[in-house]
């Protein structure tokens, strides 16, 4: 090969690789805004979302997602919207290790699984369960 080719090929390599990482920079939304790592035009590593009240989400970001942990078995997703600011989101975790599913904060303040989110942890319980036994056991099949 080449040395011109071989130049070629690794500024290409190069410069596609320039692509998955993250740079700071001041994303807008409305009279919000967020500072810090961004990755194709999304919050993306450790940065600061302000509301123009003053408040402030600091953390770190995924995708312009934000997991806001309330208690041990709740968090909040905070979604950077450019329309709207943030869209706010709950989750409550499922029992063993099925993972985490939609919920509402109630009006009493508390936070319950949705009727989706409902839905989703039965069909992941059944899935756990399902896989556990190894896909059937020798012995009684009594239902």
């Amino acid at each position: 090969m080449s040395p011109k080719r071989i130049f070629l090929i690794t500024l290409f390599v190069f410069f596609s690789s320039l692509t998955n990482f993250a740079y700071s920079d001041t994303l807008s939304f409305g009279s919000s805004t967020y500072e810090g790592d961004v990755k194709k035009g999304k919050a993306h590593g450790e940065g600061i979302f302000t509301f123009s009240d003053g408040s402030k989400y600091e953390g770190k970001w995924r995708s312009g997602k934000f997991k806001n942990k309330i208690d041990k078995k709740t968090r909040e997703i905070i979604k950077l919207n450019f329309d709207t600011g943030k869209l706010s989101t709950f989750e409550i975790r499922g029992k063993g290790t099925v993972g985490w599913f939609e919920a509402e904060k109630t009006s009493s303040g508390t936070y319950e699984l949705t009727t989706k989110g409902k839905r989703d942890m039965d069909k992941a319980i059944k899935r756990e369960g399902s896989g556990s036994d190894g896909g059937g056991s020798a012995g009684g099949g009594c239902g």
